[in-house]
C-alpha cells in the first residue's frame, strides 16, 4: 500500500497500522577519539495499538534510539518515519510540531513544572498547540483516567507522591491525544507497589487503544508489554 501524504512529507509503501517505522537506521556521533556508532542499520515497524518494551544493557543504543524515536535527534542514514512522515527532511518547526501533536513523553523524573498544579501541568502541552485558550474539563477528564483524586488536582508536584506526580505526567503525555506514548523507565523512580499500579495504568491505556514504547532495564516491568526490543552494540538482537 501507498500513503498519500502531505506536501512536506513523503511517499514511503508501509502497512497502514504502523505509526513507526526505522529502515535501515545508523546513528554515528563524530567524537575527537574516533566516530562512535550508536546505532547500526536498525529496523523495525510499530503498529497501532501495540505495548512494546526495549531492552539492553547499559551503552547498548536504548537511549540513542529512544531520542530517534522522540524526533529528539535524527539519523545519520536511514529512515525514520512516525504515522507516515519521514522525520529525515523536516525543519526543526516541523519536528516540534510532531513531537507536540504526536507523540507523548512520560520520563523517570517527572519533569513537571514544580511552580505549577496538576492542572496546570497537564494543561500546559496544549497551550503550547493553542496558544492560551486551553480545556480545563478535558484536563479534569484526563485526570480521572489516569486515577488522580480531584482533591490533588489544585496541588503543586511537591505536594504530590512519586506515584501521583508520575499520573500527572501521563495525563500531560495524553492531553494531545498523542499517536505514540514514550515512556523511559516510568517506574524506575517509584516503589514496586507504586510502580505496579503506574504499568497497570499504562497496560489499560494500551487496552484502549493508546500505542505505547517502553524503554525498561527492569524483566518484571518488560512483562506488562506484549512484544519486547532487545538490543547490543546498537544492533537489535531479536
Amino acid at each position: 500500500m501507498v500513503l498519500l501524504l502531505k506536501k512536506e512529507e513523503v511517499t514511503f509503501p508501509m502497512d497502514e497500522q504502523a505509526v513507526m517505522s526505522f529502515r535501515d537506521v545508523v546513528k554515528v556521533y563524530p567524537l575527537p577519539a574516533g566516530d562512535v556508532t550508536a546505532l547500526d542499520g536498525v529496523t523495525f515497524l510499530v503498529d497501532r495499538g501495540e505495548f512494546i518494551s526495549i531492552m539492553g544493557p547499559s551503552g547498548s543504543g536504548k537511549s540513542t534510539l529512544l531520542n530517534l524515536m522522540g524526533c529528539l535527534d535524527t539519523p545519520t542514514s536511514g529512515d525514520i518515519f512516525i504515522s507516515g512522515t519521514r522525520i529525515g527532511d523536516m525543519t526543526d518547526a516541523e519536528l516540534t510540531n510532531l513531537r507536540r501533536d504526536r507523540i507523548g513523553f512520560i520520563f523517570q523524573y517527572f519533569n513537571l513544572f514544580p511552580l505549577l498544579n496538576a492542572i496546570e501541568n497537564v494543561t500546559f502541552p496544549m497551550m503550547l498547540k493553542s496558544g492560551k485558550n486551553v480545556d480545563t474539563k478535558k484536563a479534569h477528564d484526563v485526570l480521572h483516567a489516569v486515577q488522580l483524586e480531584e482533591q490533588f488536582y489544585s496541588h503543586t508536584p511537591t505536594e504530590l507522591s512519586g506515584g501521583q506526580q508520575q499520573r500527572v505526567a501521563v495525563a500531560r503525555a495524553l492531553i494531545n491525544d498523542p499517536d505514540i506514548l514514550l515512556c523511559d523507565e516510568p517506574t524506575g523512580n517509584l516503589d514496586s507497589k507504586t510502580g505496579a499500579g503506574i504499568m497497570d495504568l499504562m497496560t489499560e491505556l494500551n487496552r484502549n487503544g493508546t500505542t505505547i514504547i517502553m524503554v525498561t532495564h527492569d524483566p518484571n516491568i518488560a512483562k506488562y508489554s506484549n512484544r519486547t526490543i532487545r538490543i547490543a552494540d546498537g544492533r537489535i538482537v531479536e
